[in-house]
């Protein structure tokens, strides 16, 4: 009898500790592993609850799960996650797996990636109006306060770039406050830039202790065709260069001197119109008046009404077609004093009175025809007056002497 309760007992404990894992069925019925107490709060839907009650310890281990998809190469490792027939599985992990939502994290990325838009617009919105990132899914156009990019990038506001000059590169390269369009090689010593640049040189000994700014466009071929500079409370200029870097135009201030230049010798200023052909002149006013409150300077000639400057043999520095009024005319020339020397051969009224029936004119003096044809110098022309009138001066004295002499006679 003794032995036979023995096996008995056996089956009651067997038979109790198989009961204490049996879950139970019926609906609502919550579960405890651990908790001390057979009854599980249900709050929030929770059906089974596992305490091990020793920390950092889940209490619950999972051995030999099936991998729902084989080992990849590169994988971060694998996560128990539940198939689609409810099981707990393990599957690998990759990269693109990892939550790298701007919404709910940060995170540094580990390798390139690639935003496929699908035609899909992409627009940050600050809180700021007006001031919205956007991106085209369609075009790749982008706009900084513009939904509706019609280039590249479009910005509707202001665009400030600036860079501060803290690392050792060369001058030029550290100052480089904006580079755009194709990179050039500029020189041997300096590193690639931008066929449009601005630099923003702080104050050294290469720009005399004064912050310098420059703004730069090149052509393809590396050569500087326009170009601005400004010193911080100094001078500043523009210029504009050829294809063979040589100036075109450069205009230069400092305080209240300017200047401009034309560096091309068939260089042409035009005003009131554009040029139509051949340019004639190197200054051209087209329409209007022109005023010089001060001093003209010209090296050369100056014509009014006229573009020729010769007659003969001689060049002239101003020629006028038309009329010259003026309250004083100066001229510089010889004068006829020589008339008066001792040794002035005087014609005889005899020798006058001939030249005037054989010529039609007085002797040294032009002809009508010759005047009306050559004109006259001013100057000569009132030379040889002058001597006609000494001459006739020196005939009157002598007609005064004869008078004289024939008074006496008679007396």
């Amino acid at each position: 009898m003794k032995k036979q309760f023995l096996i008995i007992g056996s089956f009651l404990t067997f038979g109790f500790g198989f009961s204490q894992n049996t879950f139970p069925t019926s609906a609502n019925t919550a579960v405890g592993i651990g908790t001390g107490t057979t009854a599980v709060p249900g709050t929030g839907g929770l059906r089974l609850k596992v305490t091990s009650g020793v920390a950092n310890t889940s209490g619950v281990q999972l051995t030999n799960l099936t991998s729902a998809s084989p080992t990849t190469t590169g994988l971060l490792g694998k996560a128990l996650s539940v198939n689609a027939t409810g099981n707990l599985v393990l599957v690998p992990v990759a990269n693109s797996d990892l939550d790298t939502s701007i919404y709910n994290t940060d995170g540094t990325l580990s390798a390139n990636r690639t935003v496929n838009m699908n035609a899909k617009n992409l627009t940050f919105n600050p809180t700021n109006a007006n001031s919205q990132f956007f991106i085209n899914g369609t075009n790749g156009n982008v706009g900084i306060g513009n939904l509706l990019p019609s280039m590249k990038l479009d910005v509707n506001g202001g665009l400030k770039v600036s860079r501060s000059l803290i690392d050792g590169q060369t001058y030029a390269n550290a100052t480089t406050a904006y580079d755009a369009a194709s990179l050039l090689k500029i020189g041997n010593d300096v590193a690639n830039s931008g066929m449009l640049s601005y630099y923003d040189f702080p104050a050294s000994n290469f720009t005399n202790n004064q912050s310098l700014s420059m703004l730069h466009i090149d052509d393809r071929n590396d050569f500087r065709r326009f170009g601005t500079y400004a010193y911080t409370g100094g001078r500043s200029g523009m210029e504009l260069m050829d294809k063979t870097q040589n100036w075109v135009f450069n205009i230069h201030e400092d305080n209240d001197v300017v200047n401009m230049n034309l560096w091309k010798s068939n260089s042409h200023f035009i005003i009131g119109g554009t040029a139509t052909g051949t340019v004639p002149y190197a200054l051209w006013v087209k329409t209007g008046t022109s005023q010089f409150d001060r001093n003209i300077f010209a090296g050369e000639n100056i014509g009014i009404g006229t573009s020729s400057f010769t007659d003969g043999t001689d060049t002239y520095r101003l020629s006028v077609n038309g009329a010259i009024r003026a309250h004083r005319v100066k001229v510089y020339t010889t004068w006829a004093d020589f008339v008066f020397e001792k040794d002035y051969d005087l014609p005889t009224l005899e020798e006058v009175e001939k030249h005037i029936k054989d010529k039609g004119h007085l002797i040294d003096i032009p002809s009508a025809k010759t005047v009306e044809e050559n004109g006259i110098e001013l100057g000569e022309m009132n030379k040889k007056l002058l001597q006609k009138i000494e001459e006739l001066t020196l005939y009157v004295i002598e007609l005064n002497k004869e008078v004289k002499e024939l008074k006496s006679k008679n007396n």
